[in-house]
């Protein structure tokens, strides 16, 4: 329980210290904030441009968000101890079935996952091939998902720029979507949403 509490207190420290430097050195715009579901489960899924964009979104999010990982990112000590203090779940193809039940467990408690589809970062606002473990856990939980739409933290902290400079970060959160009929049509109902966002 107390190393669950350290974990809950540096994810909010986390969230604190990106508010302030997004509030002194950026400029934020976010629309759609009233779709964020704080009291229920739900699954937000975004875009993924850059490494910043995880930031963004819990700076945004009241509610802790549980990120899912790709395992490659827990090779680094460092990273692995930053990405565990902030109680990321760590997923690999040959890894699925005790992150899917923790996940699951998480969305049962009321808990918010964070998944970005397309697995990695991508550079273009144009949504790639995407992986459909998010749909797939929405229909088994029954909770809504939350697309947004993200741009500007590629031009803000650009590959390879060692000092990130100051620029305009635009976050467009869409309406809840509820898993429809078919994991499929969920899937493309989301994906064509985000694509839009990511454009508005």
């Amino acid at each position: 329980m107390k190393h669950q509490n350290s974990k809950s207190a540096f994810y909010y420290t986390i969230r604190l210290a990106t508010r302030i430097v997004l509030t002194i050195f950026y400029s934020l715009r976010v629309r759609g904030a009233e779709n964020i579901l704080e009291k229920d489960a739900s699954i937000i899924v975004a875009n993924h441009i850059n490494w910043f964009d995880s930031f963004v979104l819990v700076a945004l999010f009241k509610g802790k968000i549980t990120f899912l990982s790709a395992s490659y990112l827990f090779e680094g000590l460092i990273v692995r101890v930053f990405l565990s203090r902030m109680g990321c779940i760590s997923v690999s193809q040959l890894q699925i079935r005790e992150p899917f039940k923790e996940s699951l467990n998480i969305l049962r408690r009321r808990g918010i996952i964070g998944i970005f589809p397309e697995g990695s970062v991508r550079l273009t606002n144009k949504i790639q091939k995407v992986k459909r473990g998010a749909f797939f856990l929405a229909h088994t939980a029954n909770v809504p998902i939350i697309p947004v739409g993200i741009q500007g933290t590629d031009n803000v902290f650009a590959l390879f720029r060692k000092i990130p400079r100051p620029g305009k970060i635009i976050v467009n959160i869409g309406k809840p979507i509820y898993p429809k009929r078919t994991e499929r049509e969920t899937t493309k109902m989301v994906i064509a949403k985000i694509t839009e966002l990511v454009k508005y």
